[in-house]
């Protein structure tokens, strides 16, 4: 139990004094620089030192543009090898008629993928008509990119003729057999002409009865045949709607095939003129880095020449010094002499 010091001395009330209060003990620098440098770290976790808002989160940088398109050429590569099996399955199964779910569910997963790589070479292709991005790539990527281009290409081609095929078949389809013709009324036999019962009123009243169920029989016959007819017609025509908007659908589809197939082709202009325009730059720098080379292998050689002419001409100064020395020493003996 601790106890305060003026709680058991006794002060006067003049001279009383409150508890001392808590005093948060001083940071050194040390904690503060690895506070800042945990921020710096993690930015966004903890506040910086002084009541100061948290540091905001750093962008991280962007990705450079040669992983970007790899990323991207990928992707479409991933693409077209879906459709190109969606493709075989739709040329399989598509033979018997497109109206089956197992059909719808293949050419909606067609469509979705043909717009994802339509999409994805846009991006790639936007990217690539940056100069610098298209520096920093590279012709090799840019050639990956028009071999995947080509393979979607093919494979646009097939879903277009499983199209075809399927809307010639929908068209030569044959309407159902019409309604037979009625068949005749049954025969009763002709009528009795005899003389007794000519006479006989009740034999008359029989014939008229066997007429009444003979006209009654003809007529349910005939509302049997119309009916039939009615349903035969309604069929017929429902079968005919439905081809005919399947023929729509699939004219559809070919045409934005074909719009898609025109932008690619678009794209692969637009890509050779890259890639003969970065192959040629490339020839020009190689030619150039062997001149170079070449130049350099020439001054080396002349340096090394430099080198041992001053080398020689140094040696031949020294003797000519020493020569020139020791004939002023004779002099100098002679006269001396």
């Amino acid at each position: 139990m601790q106890i305060h010091l003026y709680s058991v001395l006794s002060v006067p009330d003049s001279l009383s004094v409150s508890p001392p209060a808590f005093q948060q003990p001083p940071v050194t620098r040390s904690v503060i620089l690895a506070a800042r440098r945990h921020a710096d770290e993690f930015p966004g976790r903890l506040p910086r030192p002084g009541g100061g808002p948290p540091a905001p989160a750093a962008s991280p940088p962007p990705p450079p543009p040669q992983a970007v398109v790899a990323h991207c050429v990928f992707q479409i590569n991933t693409k077209v090898s879906e459709l190109r099996r969606l493709a075989h399955e739709l040329g399989a199964g598509g033979s018997a008629g497109g109206g089956g779910s197992d059909a719808r569910v293949v050419r909606e997963r067609i469509r979705r993928a043909r717009a994802d790589v339509t999409r994805l070479a846009r991006n790639t292709a936007r990217r690539l008509a940056n100069p610098a991005d298209a520096a920093a790539v590279g012709p090799n990527m840019a050639t990956d990119f028009q071999a995947v281009l080509r393979e979607f290409q093919w494979v646009q081609g097939r879903i277009i003729e499983a199209d075809r095929q399927e809307t010639a078949a929908a068209a030569r389809r044959a309407p159902p057999p019409m309604f037979p013709p009625p068949s005749p009324p049954p025969s009763y036999g002709s009528p009795i002409r005899s003389s007794s019962q000519l006479n006989n009123a009740n034999a008359s009243a029989g014939a008229a009865d066997q007429r009444c169920n003979i006209q009654m029989q003809q007529q349910q016959q005939q509302q049997l045949v119309e009916s039939r007819r009615t349903q035969e017609l309604a069929l017929l025509d429902n079968e005919i709607t439905f081809n005919e908007a399947l023929v729509e659908e699939r004219e559809r589809e070919i045409c934005k095939i074909q719009q898609e197939i025109a932008e690619i082709n678009e794209i692969f202009v637009d890509l050779g003129k890259l890639v003969h325009h970065q192959q040629g730059a490339i020839d020009a720098v190689e030619s150039n880095v062997e001149k170079a080379a070449m130049e350099t292998s020439k001054a080396e050689e002349q340096l090394s020449r430099a080198a041992l002419t001053h080398a020689t001409n140094s040696s031949m100064k020294c003797l000519l010094i020493t020569v020139f020395g020791l004939v002023m020493l004779i002099f100098a003996l002679v006269f001396v002499a």
